[in-house]
């Protein structure tokens, strides 16, 4: 508050500017002028109304209108109620695994790699399946890919 002060004795006009941030502060200010002898500034700038210009704050745009592509098909499978819309959470269970019945792993792709928890194992053996026959792991099972609609 000093600093407007001493700026505001050392011009010869004063600034409107200076003179609104000034008049801004109420209080201990406008008693600290008259004492100084600037009332007369004080007196002119409060009856000089400061006028401003209306804004209209602009919300936020929605995650919706602004996604494109693969994520704004997630969010709007999320909308209708699908959670996981890609399947991700639950894990396939093996079926019978023989030839003329495989367990079939969904993909909207060519191809898929697949895990195979075998018995007696403590890691899973990896494996890419690919359209076409079935494909056997080293445990015996058989895969076979299964075309599903893309999301």
């Amino acid at each position: 508050m000093s600093s407007y002060l001493a700026r505001l004795l050392k011009a010869q006009t004063a600034s409107k500017r200076l003179v609104s941030q000034l008049v801004q502060r109420k209080g201990k200010l406008s008693s600290l002028l008259q004492r100084v002898g600037l009332k007369k500034w004080t007196d002119t700038a409060a009856a000089r109304a400061i006028s401003t210009t209306p804004v209209l704050k602009a919300e936020m745009a929605d995650d919706m209108e602004l996604a494109t592509g693969i994520a704004k098909r997630e969010m709007q499978l999320k909308e209708q109620g699908c959670g996981d819309p890609w399947g991700l959470g639950k894990i396939l269970k093996r079926g019978s695994g023989r030839l003329n019945d495989p367990t079939e792993i969904p993909s909207a792709f060519d191809g898929r790699l697949v895990g195979c928890l075998c018995l007696d194992d403590r890691f899973a053996k990896w494996m890419w399946l690919e359209e076409g026959p079935p494909k056997r792991c080293e445990c015996g099972h058989y895969f076979v890919l299964k075309k599903v609609p893309p999301v």
